[in-house]
C-alpha cells in the first residue's frame, strides 16, 4: 500500500502486528458487532485511501460522524454501510455464519 508523506502507521499495519498477540486476536475475534462494523469500514476506507474528511464530502455528511463510525460510537444502518461502500468503491456484502 503506498502510504502519503506525513502519515504514521496505517490501520493494516497495525492490526497485522497486533494479531500476533493472541489475547488481542482472541478480542478482535469476539468484539461487538459495532467494533467489527467500525474496523471493517476503516480497512476499507484505508484500502481505498481516503480520509475520513473525503469519505464525509462523499457521503454529504460530517468528518466527526465518519469518525464516531470507525470508533464504533455511532449506530449505523444497512442503508448507511451501503453508501460508505459504494463512495469507497465497492460493495456491501451481508452474511449469517453459522457457529
Amino acid at each position: 500500500m503506498k502510504r502519503k508523506a506525513g502519515r504514521g502507521t496505517t490501520l493494516k499495519e497495525y492490526l497485522a502486528g497486533e494479531m500476533r498477540d493472541p489475547e488481542f486476536r482472541r478480542f478482535y475475534e469476539e468484539a461487538d458487532i459495532e467494533m467489527r462494523v467500525a474496523l471493517e469500514v476503516a480497512k476499507a476506507r484505508g484500502a481505498a485511501q481516503m480520509t475520513q474528511g473525503e469519505l464525509a464530502r462523499a457521503l454529504k455528511t460530517k468528518q466527526q460522524i465518519i469518525s464516531r463510525i470507525e470508533q464504533g460510537a455511532q449506530n449505523v444502518t444497512i442503508e448507511t454501510l451501503d453508501r460508505i461502500a459504494r463512495a469507497l468503491k465497492g460493495r456491501l456484502q451481508v452474511r449469517i455464519v453459522a457457529s
